[in-house]
């Protein structure tokens, strides 16, 4: 069974990942600055899972967890201060999803085909949203919000699947 500070990054994964989505496709009535707190909050929990992960001596938990928490905070934090995201920012981002496809490869080195869908997943997320912030085009941010929403579920299958003793290979 996954490690529960693992499972619990999953899980925090999920959510957050779902709630981006339905706010880049436009979906509910969305307050950016609301969107941001949800973001922020999110880099917080992940944080504590950090801490646990560290703990617990999972390299690759903590560095994936590490990944998510500065995605979260370079997305959320502008959105808190109402201010537009700097060059830095979506450089971030960008370089977050080539942790990402690394990650990927890594996952899918060890035949972890769940794991690798959802961390290959998040590789054209962050990119279409980089890439959004950078031009400005809402196009590439709703096709980043529609893959957040299915990688959301990927994230949710693997968490319960964990979650009630039968992880997903």
């Amino acid at each position: 069974m996954e490690h529960v500070a693992m499972n619990t990054l999953i899980w925090e994964a999920a959510v957050v990942l779902w709630t981006i989505g339905f706010v880049e496709m436009g979906i509910g009535k969305n307050n950016p600055r609301d969107f941001g707190w949800v973001l922020v909050t999110g880099g917080l929990m992940e944080t504590v899972a950090l801490g646990f992960l560290i703990a617990a001596g999972d390299m690759f938990g903590a560095t994936a967890a590490a990944a998510f928490i500065l995605l979260l905070w370079i997305l959320g934090a502008p959105l808190v201060m109402k201010e537009e995201p700097s060059q830095i920012q979506t450089h971030a981002i960008w370089f977050t999803g080539v942790y990402f496809l690394l990650a990927s490869i890594f996952l899918g080195s060890l035949g972890l085909v769940w794991h690798t869908i959802a961390f290959g997943l998040l590789v054209p997320i962050t990119w279409f949203l980089a890439i959004a912030t950078y031009t400005g085009t809402r196009g590439f941010a709703k096709v980043a919000g529609f893959l957040s929403i299915v990688d959301s579920i990927v994230f949710l299958a693997i968490a319960f699947s964990s979650a009630i003793g039968k992880p997903l290979a």
